[in-house]
């Protein structure tokens, strides 16, 4: 049985070439644009994110947060600029260094027949070796997901499967850590929550980029690096086209 994407490593072709030393920066994003038909939905966007370092993206609905993170997890490329995570273009290190990247966006992949206590024990194992803890209970229980290990994620609250997502997103090894929004659907109790264990992942020394529309988060991460503010999307089309 293979792994949802990113709950397991997948093992390098034997085509691609070796992947080059650590770089200095984990993200370097210069100039990067996307356009879709006449709309520019991505500004011209240029930040560098060190190891350990975070980035909180900021902005309005449909100003291009998602976008970056797509361009970052290597599901999308720029129209124009460059997108390099780990020394390598961003398609390329989605390839060849999908270990050291995990993603939470547009939800999490899961196994519906797997209950939550089993999924984190899969990734546990998917990365035995790497995986340097907590443990399945620590870190059900820092996520305050204790009362609900023993449910499948079809039968959980939108709240729980929200956090049951960042949880597990957390759980597993990773230089790079890409969160869309963690804070969605979460009242303010587990809002806090969420802050604690993105700060967790900030103390491990991993790097992260969050959108994020919540005030704290915003805070939070900008005390441990920067804050990007996007801008609202804007037409490209030629002048006098209708």
């Amino acid at each position: 049985m293979t792994p949802p994407d990113g709950l397991g490593p997948v093992a390098p072709s034997a085509d691609e070439p070796d992947v080059p030393a650590e770089p200095d920066a984990i993200v370097e994003v210069a100039g990067a644009t996307r356009t879709h038909g006449t709309v520019e939905v991505l500004a011209p966007t240029t930040l560098r994110v060190s190891p350990g370092g975070a980035v909180a993206v900021v902005g309005p609905n449909g100003s291009g947060k998602s976008t970056l993170l797509r361009l970052l997890a290597g599901r999308d490329e720029p129209t124009s600029g460059t997108v390099r995570v780990l020394g390598l273009p961003a398609a390329q290190a989605r390839r060849r260094r999908r270990e050291d990247v995990a993603v939470l966006l547009g939800g999490l992949p899961a196994y519906p027949d797997l209950t939550v206590a089993e999924h984190l024990r899969l990734v546990a194992s998917a990365w035995a070796g790497r995986h340097r803890g907590p443990s399945v209970d620590a870190a059900l229980e820092a996520a305050e997901l204790d009362r609900v290990r023993d449910q499948l994620p079809g039968e959980l609250s939108s709240g729980e499967a929200q956090m049951f997502a960042l949880a597990t997103t957390l759980f597993r090894p990773a230089l790079l850590v890409l969160l869309d929004e963690p804070e969605q659907r979460l009242d303010a109790r587990w809002r806090a929550v969420a802050r604690r264990l993105v700060g967790g992942a900030l103390d491990d020394g991993r790097a992260l980029v969050v959108a994020t529309h919540d005030a704290d988060l915003r805070a939070d991460l900008a005390g441990r690096g920067q804050v990007v503010a996007m801008s609202a999307p804007v037409r490209t089309c030629p002048p006098g086209a209708r």
